[in-house]
């Protein structure tokens, strides 16, 4: 695969001392405009961002569901190139980001739970993936592999939120798992399920092209998100919910388990459900509810999606639906918001 690069910062120091970035000023309201080229600071590395990602989380900003700041660019699922030496990387050097910034130094990051440091932030809080240049801490960088492009870059972190899901209910070999929703998360999710040894794994689809993608992500079978609650005859192990929002899916999901089952809460819910205890009770069920991704020993969870994506990259391709330039970012997110444009995955190109 032929490397992207070529990017110097000579070229940068030259030509530009402005990037073009997006942002989020109102519901359902962007704007791209000129902003200051980022400095590095201490223990950071300047990049050149190539792809980015809209993600689900965006989306509930971009409705208003969920609070955006519209001086900071959004984005957390971005790959790029190094755009100055420092901190241990070259110029030019692909990487991927994990867009959490924290302490380094409580007992959370200490034990690789760093996604539950009470200083974490998230990319969209400080300035995201959706502009010409980010800077971002040396620690939260990952080198791509070569037959890993830019666009596969910006996959690693929705397949690694996957993975950290995965993980929380310790799917195992031979597992039947059922998985909620088959936009981005949930592809991803059958993705990762597959790759931890699940023999068998249902997926749930709302428009057709999503159950389309489901099959091409490895899913052994769909069934139509009104079917979903009504699988409890087929001993489903775990069930990874990611629709969030408004769904009744936390029920479809208990309904849907085997006594003694798993679940795992991968959607991002905007308001309150109703969940009666005493089903919970009745089926001894275990739920979690993951968020981001963390270290788990020597193995990143980020190190495991970029594993993933190695396996087979054309299969993770197929996610991406639309690739659009970075001065069309409204179209983007009005792209990826309207499912029967058939979006799955939409990505910035820049």
């Amino acid at each position: 695969m032929v490397r992207e690069c070529g990017w110097s910062s000579a070229r940068m120091s030259a030509n530009m001392s402005q990037m073009k970035a997006a942002y989020i000023t109102g519901k359902e309201q962007i704007e791209v405009r000129e902003a200051p080229i980022p400095e590095a600071g201490p223990g950071e590395v300047l990049l050149h961002v190539r792809s980015s990602g809209v993600c689900g989380t965006d989306l509930h900003s971009f409705h208003g569901q969920l609070p955006s700041n519209a001086n900071v660019p959004p984005g957390h699922e971005f790959a790029g190139e190094v755009a100055q030496a420092a901190e241990g990387f070259s110029e030019g050097e692909r990487v991927a980001v994990e867009p959490l910034r924290t302490c380094r130094e409580c007992n959370y990051c200490r034990t690789g739970n760093y996604h539950l440091c009470p200083a974490r932030t998230l990319g969209g809080v400080h300035p995201g993936g959706m502009a010409e240049y980010v800077t971002a801490p040396a620690y939260a960088l990952y080198q791509l592999p070569d037959e890993l492009d830019f666009e596969l870059g910006a996959l690693v972190e929705p397949i690694a939120v996957a993975v950290h899901g995965v993980h929380m209910v310790d799917i195992t070999m031979g597992e039947r798992v059922l998985v909620l929703g088959s936009g981005t998360i949930g592809l991803t999710a059958i993705l990762a399920a597959r790759a931890a040894g699940a023999r068998d794994v249902i997926a749930s689809y709302r428009y057709e092209h999503q159950g389309k993608a489901a099959l091409a992500a490895g899913a052994s079978r769909i069934v139509s998100a009104d079917e979903a609650g009504g699988l409890a005859g087929d001993e489903i192990d775990v069930v990874i919910e990611t629709v969030g929002g408004t769904a009744p899916t936390i029920g479809d999901a208990l309904r849907s388990i085997r006594p003694g089952g798993r679940i795992s809460i991968l959607g991002v819910f905007t308001q309150a459900i109703n969940l009666h205890p005493l089903g919970m009770m009745l089926k001894e069920a275990k739920m979690v509810a993951p968020i981001t991704y963390c270290r788990r020993g020597q193995q990143s969870d980020f190190d495991a999606a970029i594993g993933i994506l190695r396996a087979d990259p054309e299969r993770a391709r197929a996610l991406i639906t639309h690739r659009i330039p970075l001065a069309d970012t409204a179209d983007a997110f009005t792209t990826a918001a309207d499912k029967k444009s058939g979006s799955i995955k939409v990505q910035l190109t820049i």
